[in-house]
């Protein structure tokens, strides 16, 4: 299956909304579930890095989502971009559009400088923990649901 990327903007936040309510069916306890909510989150994510926020499409259609954050301010480590959302609609998983999403979204950060680039994720999201591992990121600290989850990218 052949998807593009691109950076994300406004006219997108239709898409991200379905995107992302498909993405968390099973896992609404980690997500926004409020449509009013989840376009606020989108213009949030938008707002703080316009520049890091990428969208993925086969056929012109938005099917996942990154947002990174290159100027997120990080009390445990300066070093360390963020990752704050990725999602991939179901039906596009396991087709390596979650995977090349964060390959962008470590190159974007790497570009900026940062050598660990760090993400949460929920403790009970077995599938999404697994994928992160299998791309390098390591279990870190635990702060009630989630699980702190960081790679070294230097």
């Amino acid at each position: 299956m052949s998807f593009k990327i691109r950076k994300a903007k406004i006219d997108d936040l239709k898409a991200f909304v379905e995107v992302y309510k498909s993405a968390y069916q099973k896992m609404q306890e980690y997500a926004y579930t409020k449509e009013k909510d989840i376009k606020h989150y989108f213009k949030w994510l938008l707002k703080r890095d316009a520049n890091g926020f990428f969208v993925a499409e086969v056929e012109e259609k938005p099917v996942g989502f990154i947002a990174c954050d290159a100027y997120w301010h990080n009390f445990f480590d300066e070093s360390m971009g963020e990752i704050h959302e990725i999602v991939v609609e179901k039906g596009y998983t396991g087709k390596g559009i979650g995977k090349k999403l964060i390959e962008v979204a470590e190159e974007y950060l790497k570009g900026r400088g940062y050598k660990k680039i760090g993400l949460w994720v929920g403790e009970k999201n077995h599938e999404a923990k697994k994928f992160y591992e299998k791309l390098g990121y390591k279990e870190g600290e635990k702060f009630g649901k989630w699980i702190r989850m960081i790679k070294s990218i230097e």
